[in-house]
């Protein structure tokens, strides 16, 4: 028997299997499809609430201002722009899709509904927009391509009081959000890096100083707690898109993550982005990893070590 290696190519298409169509039973894409839907219902109802100061032909943003965008002709306001029926339908089907994809009926035509209205919403009123609400639509539409409907939804329901088995599925979709979120920290870590500020270790102190971008604009002139706040920035952002794809490290990073993102939202005016940042972390969960998560979500004392029983 020969103890040579197999080819690079065969090692290659080993590994590339073995990360892409390593097979889920969808307990991991069901926790990212609930997210995903509580977020996009609660856009529907930041829709709802400003729909006419903000979509309207009669608005904040008259019809004018955005008629020469190059994309509006795909979208639903291009083809009648000043019909109330199209604003408030748009809506309506948006909130419709958003409860779809959160229950899990038909979710993979719930969220690409979800992100197309949305993507219409966004070139009717670009005035308004942050990256936060360019990634919710990335991370829909790319969500089509994952089992959202094989765990904890309507679809589940109804397959198993028809005796039928779920589709065959594998990781695919996942790690292709994964990659796109994996993108996000890279690029803007590049983009910190190519800063001088960021680079001395002072970018936070302007950062959270600015009424633009700060919910509560303080000077903080304290140099240590500046240089921790502004490199430990950098540090994460460098960190997990290589370090998450290892189960050694994932735990950790994901927790960094959520404190990380929980601390912009908090100081920062950047509406939805945390939120969907931290909704597409189980999208790097294996399902065994998902299924330990939720276990002590429902009994939260499994975390507590166990007592041994006294010897007699």
């Amino acid at each position: 028997m020969s103890d040579a290696k197999p080819p690079f190519r065969e090692r290659a298409e080993r590994l590339y299997l073995s990360f892409f169509a390593k097979p889920t039973d969808g307990t991991s894409a069901g926790i990212f499809r609930l997210m995903l839907g509580a977020l996009a219902i609660w856009q529907a109802i930041a829709i709802g609430w400003n729909l006419r100061r903000f979509f309207a032909h009669d608005g904040l943003v008259p019809w004018e201002i955005v008629k020469n965008d190059r994309f509006i002709w795909a979208m639903p306001f291009g083809w009648a722009p000043k019909s109330d029926a199209m604003l408030y339908g748009q809506a309506i089907i948006f909130a419709a899709a958003a409860v779809c994809l959160f229950v899990g009926f038909r979710p993979r035509i719930a969220t690409v509904v979800v992100a197309y209205l949305h993507a219409s919403f966004q070139v009717r009123n670009p005035f308004i927009l942050n990256s936060g609400d360019r990634l919710f639509m990335i991370v829909a539409a790319l969500a089509v391509l994952v089992p959202l409907g094989h765990r904890y939804s309507i679809d589940a329901l109804l397959r198993a009081r028809a005796n039928r088995p779920a589709p065959l599925a594998t990781m695919w979709g996942q790690r292709i959000i994964g990659i796109q979120i994996a993108y996000v920290y890279l690029n803007s870590a590049f983009a910190k890096l190519a800063n001088e500020r960021w680079r001395n270790g002072m970018a936070l102190r302007d950062v959270l100083s600015s009424p633009v971008f700060a919910e509560w604009p303080r000077y903080i002139d304290i140099k240590p707690l500046i240089w921790f706040f502004t490199y430990s920035t950098l540090l994460f952002e460098l960190s997990f898109p290589l370090g998450v794809w290892f189960k050694r490290y994932r735990p950790y990073l994901l927790l960094w993550g959520v404190g990380f993102h929980i601390g912009i939202d908090v100081t920062m005016v950047i509406p939805i982005f945390s939120a969907i940042m931290i909704a597409s972390y189980p999208v790097y969960l294996t399902d065994d990893e998902a299924k330990w998560v939720l276990a002590r979500l429902r009994s939260p004392s499994l975390l507590l070590p166990r007592r041994q029983p006294a010897s007699t």
